[in-house]
């Protein structure tokens, strides 16, 4: 049975001396010889909810080595967060600017590599950033949020969805038969002058070939009147989950792990919600793990205690990380 470790919090003015205690657990865990990639989310500029940077500080710097980062990945949608300079930017104008910023799938977000799953149900190979493979190690730093389209943002979809490049993104959504919103296209070209496949042409609006596109997403991201449409309704609820614990399983293969997941200012949206939001129930603490699957089945079970209600039931997501071997949902729960 795995253990989960809770820190509690009375509010959340404690959450910062929490974080201090538990880099004592997080330095522990790594050594100077690994290179650790610290994945989070580093929030959008007008949320004010995500992760605030004094509590992932002193986490990251508890790191003894020398080879460390914050990591994340573009986003599939348009947006500041959708290349990595100006991702870059965010993050660094949203206070984490004290490590090194490396944004796995490059400036377009198709710079990743095929790693290939022994057990998949939906994919034999998964697209994860490049530059994750540069690191041996991952520490997973998770704000724990709802979701409007997987029921929950766990530790799981902090690094499958996270850190899947945006070709891995359009995998799991299964959003591959992108439309044009012939009335906000001015036919101006530009995803045409950026589609490496050279699968858009454009008469009087632009007009995608399926059977060319390859699914790199970079119009979406280059559009300037935001007209390239995500098809996010084309995968279920459950095959989306499937697929982003199988995209979790590929990022984290073959490397030391650890899990740390904050239960405070949990919100009914996601951290990419680019507004502020309320808190839908009490904070709670931080959990920590070796675990992915069981700090994720703590993490709902504490948040469902308190009141927290889901739009959707995320519960395949955990139980399909465990049929691919990656922890169970059975768990110890320690209270420190």
């Amino acid at each position: 049975m795995s253990k989960v470790f809770l820190y509690s919090v009375e509010k959340e003015e404690d959450t910062e001396k929490i974080a201090k205690k538990i880099s004592e657990k997080t330095g522990k865990k790594f050594s100077e010889d690994d290179s650790v990639a610290l994945k989070l989310h580093f929030g959008e500029r007008r949320s004010d909810t995500h992760l605030k940077p004094e509590w992932v500080e002193p986490i990251y710097e508890s790191l003894e080595t020398d080879k460390k980062c914050l990591t994340d990945c573009t986003v599939l949608y348009k947006g500041d967060r959708a290349f990595a300079d100006t991702h870059r930017e965010v993050a660094r104008d949203n206070g984490f600017d004290f490590g090194k910023i490396v944004i796995a799938d490059g400036q377009d977000g198709r710079e990743d590599i095929n790693i290939p799953l022994e057990n998949g149900k939906h994919f034999e190979t998964v697209k994860i950033g490049e530059k994750i493979a540069e690191y041996d190690s991952m520490l997973a730093v998770t704000h724990f949020t709802g979701h409007v389209a997987n029921g929950i943002g766990g530790a799981l979809k902090n690094v499958g969805m996270g850190l899947g490049s945006k070709g891995g993104k359009l995998e799991m959504h299964n959003a591959f038969n992108l439309k044009v919103n012939r009335s906000r296209c001015t036919a101006c070209g530009t995803c045409k002058v950026n589609c490496p496949e050279d699968a858009i042409t454009v008469n009087g609006h632009a007009e995608i070939d399926h059977d060319v596109c390859v699914g790199c997403g970079k119009c979406i991201s280059v559009c300037p009147e935001g007209a390239v449409k995500i098809p996010w309704g084309d995968s279920s609820a459950i095959g989306l989950q499937e697929k982003i614990a199988e995209y979790a399983r590929g990022a984290l293969k073959n490397k030391k792990t650890y899990f740390v997941t904050f239960l405070v200012n949990v919100t009914k949206d996601c951290d990419c919600t680019n507004r502020k939001q309320e808190k839908t129930i009490e904070d709670i603490g931080v959990l920590v793990s070796e675990d992915p699957v069981a700090i994720d089945q703590a993490a709902v079970d504490l948040v469902e205690e308190k009141g927290f209600d889901s739009r959707i039931n995320y519960t395949e997501q955990i139980k399909h990380a465990e049929k691919l071997g990656m922890g169970q949902r059975e768990y110890e729960l320690v209270e420190m």
